[in-house]
């Protein structure tokens, strides 16, 4: 029997993601290196703990990221900056949409609350359809930990087996299949539809 349930993720599936661009953003933003800036909210872990649930609100986030590199902005412009790596695909919502079947859909990406709020505040139609948002930072951890996804199908009430997973990062992928999932890395558009399209005939 095939999965009963489609567990995507969010960054290079749902959403073209380019950390690069982001990092720019932010270094315009803060009139600093980007690579200052990479240090200071990355390779220092901070943007990991926001993932893992460490700052359990964006209101915090937001204030830890302005003691760092003291950014005097609007929460606009800051969220805007944050959140610019992310860039909707709207192809690949349509090809799940079209192609799911009777599937409920789930959303599990290792992202925080600053991304689950501004990310739904400014693309709320891509999650339309959505059953459930399984963000880390609910789950208290991150992909490919297998505790994340043991969480995850804990959410979902369904068995391992039962779940078929979409990710870009072959670690996540590798992760969910000795988890006991089904997964799929994803690489294109076209690469899903075709590993969805006969699962519904």
């Amino acid at each position: 029997m095939s999965p009963q349930h489609l567990v995507v993720d969010l960054g290079r599936v749902l959403f073209h993601f380019d950390h690069a661009h982001r990092l720019q953003r932010l270094a315009d933003a803060f009139a600093l290196p980007s690579d200052r800036v990479d240090v200071l909210l990355w390779r220092s872990g901070f943007s990991a703990d926001c993932d893992a649930g460490k700052y359990p609100h964006a209101a915090g986030i937001r204030d830890r990221i302005r003691a760092a590199t003291g950014f005097t902005g609007s929460d606009e412009d800051l969220d805007a900056a944050w959140c610019s790596a992310f860039r909707p695909d709207h192809a690949v919502r349509e090809t799940l949409e079209r192609h799911r079947g009777s599937r409920p859909l789930t959303l599990f990406t290792n992202n925080g609350p600053l991304e689950q709020e501004v990310l739904l505040r400014l693309y709320p139609t891509m999650f339309d359809g959505f059953g459930h948002l399984l963000f880390s930072h609910h789950l208290g951890h991150r992909k490919p930990d297998l505790a994340a996804f043991d969480a995850a199908a804990k959410q979902l009430g369904a068995c391992p087996d039962d779940i078929l997973f979409i990710d870009d990062s072959a670690a996540n992928t590798d992760a969910a299949r000795a988890a006991g999932w089904t997964a799929l890395q994803f690489r294109s558009r076209e690469t899903l539809e075709q590993a969805l399209r006969p699962r519904i005939q």
